[in-house]
């Protein structure tokens, strides 16, 4: 397609690329949404997309980025803390376009990086990328959840999540400001359990709410008391669990098994919905691993891209040797 027009748009992101968003490559991470609600936790951070029109200016494909810039340097990240990104386009030729003018993106004198976590392989055969293997955790959904408590689920897991049914733990779904608010509390009581260094603000999780879709808060509660949080995001190629909040006090009562129960239940009712449950990646935390394994998934790799600048590259490993030293 030769009438294809390529632009880097700044500012706030276009409303047509909510639409791009739900192509099977796409996700929650490509949004518009996403976008300024990751503003809201970074303004450091600048939205920037690639934009291919056609002639008539329609959208084809997109590369939402967010742009760190400092003294005329930039750093360029195609998903912000560890999240999905790279293409999301309508045809393989406006693919091609987004592709190669990422490549341009990362080739121009003032980018020092360009960091990409390509869930969907977007990027193709990417030359002069320097590739690094990553791992998720996925589950495929069939039509009739009672397959996978079945069939995918341990016996323990099983029970536990009877067990909270039996103990009153009941669930519900929001999406809405006050919902979010309340999955913002438990994050924030995790978050110094964690020990987290810099903790998202209660700000980011109720940007979240002004997103049109795609935005599921599940709360467990007991008695008229919230118990656990899950947050998922529905949209595009999968429904990814961004993230599981919990009183440790509740523990006791299974709320997390259960959540996550009805949540996979719900997106396998829903026949017009994403087909793959993303639990993420649990490297380096065996007890989280442990606890996502016992619902069935299976291991899904995929590449983060990384393309540095020479300089920013020789700088790198200059600072590494000398702490090496």
């Amino acid at each position: 397609m030769s009438d294809l027009r390529v632009r880097l748009h700044a500012g706030d992101p276009p409303a047509a690329l909510a639409e791009l968003a739900r192509s099977p490559a796409g996700s929650f991470f490509h949004t518009p949404s996403w976008l300024r609600a990751v503003t809201v936790a970074a303004p450091h951070l600048a939205v920037r997309v690639i934009l291919v029109e056609d002639a008539a200016g329609t959208l084809q494909a997109a590369v939402p980025l967010l742009v760190a810039e400092r003294w005329g340097v930039r750093r360029v990240y195609a998903g912000a803390w560890g999240t999905y990104g790279g293409v999301v386009a309508c045809s393989a030729a406006a693919s091609t376009a987004a592709a190669g003018a990422l490549a341009r993106v990362a080739r121009a004198p003032r980018t020092a990086l360009v960091r990409v976590h390509d869930f969907a392989a977007s990027l193709g055969s990417a030359v002069g990328w320097h590739e690094t293997e990553e791992l998720c955790l996925v589950l495929d959904l069939p039509a009739d959840p009672e397959v996978l408590f079945r069939d995918a689920f341990t016996t323990q897991n099983r029970n536990k999540i009877r067990k909270a049914e039996k103990l009153g733990v009941t669930v519900r779904r929001g999406s809405g400001p006050e919902d979010l608010g309340r999955y913002a509390d438990l994050y924030a009581e995790s978050a110094v359990r964690w020990d987290l260094a810099t903790p998202l603000p209660r700000e980011f999780f109720l940007a979240l709410s002004a997103a049109p879709a795609g935005v599921e808060v599940w709360l467990a509660e007991r008695a008229g008391e919230v118990l656990a949080g899950l947050l998922n995001f529905n949209c595009g190629g999968q429904v990814m669990n961004w993230g599981n909040v919990s009183r440790r006090d509740a523990w006791a009562l299974s709320p997390n098994n259960l959540l996550h129960w009805r949540a996979l239940s719900a997106a396998c009712r829903d026949a017009q919905g994403p087909r793959l449950y993303n639990f993420g990646g649990s490297t380096g935390l065996p007890g989280v691993e442990t606890f996502k394994t016992a619902f069935g998934p299976r291991p899904h790799r995929y590449r983060r891209r990384e393309h540095r600048a020479p300089w920013a590259a020789w700088l790198l490993r200059t600072r590494r040797g000398a702490g090496e030293a």
